[in-house]
């Protein structure tokens, strides 16, 4: 039993692994859902895409949180194997099934605690608070989506409190001036198309720019 044990503490820590990646992802600017699919796809080593294995290798940050992954993946994965190895060679038939039911029943409500809104919400959370205080991951975010010419591109800006330009409208920002068009705004499931002057930009929106890539980046 011991070696079940072991297993279960193994599953557990690989999840919280997986959760503080998943929260460190985000606080690179990355949409949660992928974030969340890249820390699982890094740490079981499945499911790395070209185009998505792009947005993290272009941003040292990510490219750091994915490689921890693979490593931690590799030995969690190894260690689980040997662990259930020497938990099922020992013992007869009956024991063998008696352990693959707790196992099994381990596994359930290791399950449906991982899935309960209200522990995920509060375990990231209190990741969130911890990870902000390192310099990585409170620098605002800009990621360049296409780069259309030697100095013009499109860039994607995730606005943060305290940025220059939260909580102002563009209008005021007076962003086209500067040679800056917002083609859209995201703000969580609302889009926003070819935003107007009276369009304010908050904590928490995405926005699509086309200009010259220096003035672009100055803006994040």
């Amino acid at each position: 039993m011991t070696f079940l044990l072991s297993i279960f503490i193994i599953i557990g820590v690989s999840y919280l692994i997986v959760r503080i990646a998943t929260v460190a992802l985000t606080l690179t600017g990355m949409d949660e859902e992928k974030a969340r699919f890249q820390a699982l796809s890094a740490f079981t080593g499945t499911g790395f895409t070209t185009t998505e294995a792009e947005i993290v290798v272009k941003h040292p940050v990510r490219r750091k949180i994915v490689m921890t992954l693979m490593v931690l993946g590799n030995a969690g994965l190894a260690s689980v194997i040997a662990s259930l190895i020497l938990s099922f060679a020992r013992g007869g038939l009956v024991q063998g099934i008696l352990k693959l039911g707790i196992l099994g029943a381990g596994l359930l409500i290791m399950y449906r605690i991982a899935c309960h809104k209200g522990l995920t919400k509060r375990v990231t959370e209190r990741i969130k608070s911890r990870l902000s205080r390192y310099p990585s991951f409170t620098r605002p975010m800009w990621e360049e989506v296409l780069h259309l010419a030697e100095e013009y591109g499109l860039v994607e800006v995730l606005v943060k409190e305290g940025m220059d330009i939260a909580n102002h409208s563009i209008g005021e920002l007076r962003l086209r001036e500067k040679g800056i068009l917002v083609l859209m705004i995201e703000r969580g499931r609302r889009v926003i198309p070819v935003p107007g002057p009276q369009n304010k930009l908050r904590p928490g929106d995405r926005i699509i720019c086309f200009g010259k890539l220096e003035v672009l980046q100055s803006i994040s």
